[in-house]
């Protein structure tokens, strides 16, 4: 018998989107304590969101475009990122329709070694 153990860590987080904002639970959230800011960005081919970690040095430099952070407001149960332009763009390219759900709510997978969450929007359910 082959036995593969399943630890908490190994556990899904979750990622609510709604007309106005992106919210995480604790789990996925408490990736992001230390964050400076974070950058999204979409997979398209593979139905991915991808929401990445940036510290204070990085964003300072000059490797990545000022315009393409967000601040993320982490709470004790929960994260958020806010961001009109973001969520449009979301919508446009995923078909979210806010009048007939009221959120999209996927699991999320954190890599650590990209230091991004992973959203994965073809396993999506409508919260």
């Amino acid at each position: 018998m082959k036995i593969q153990w399943i630890t908490k860590d190994d556990s899904l987080g979750a990622v609510t989107i709604y007309d106005n904002n992106i919210r995480l639970s604790k789990k996925a959230a408490d990736y992001f304590v230390d964050a400076y800011a974070i950058a999204i960005g979409v997979d398209v081919d593979e139905n991915k969101i991808v929401i990445k970690k940036v510290n204070k040095e990085e964003a300072e430099s000059n490797t990545i475009d000022k315009s393409r952070l967000y601040k993320i407001h982490i709470k004790p149960s929960y994260g958020r990122i806010t961001g009109k332009k973001m969520i449009d763009e979301l919508k446009y390219i995923y078909k979210f329709d806010f009048t007939k759900q009221p959120a999209y709510k996927f699991s999320a997978k954190w890599n650590t070694g990209d230091k991004m969450l992973i959203v994965d929007v073809k396993e999506g359910t409508y919260a």
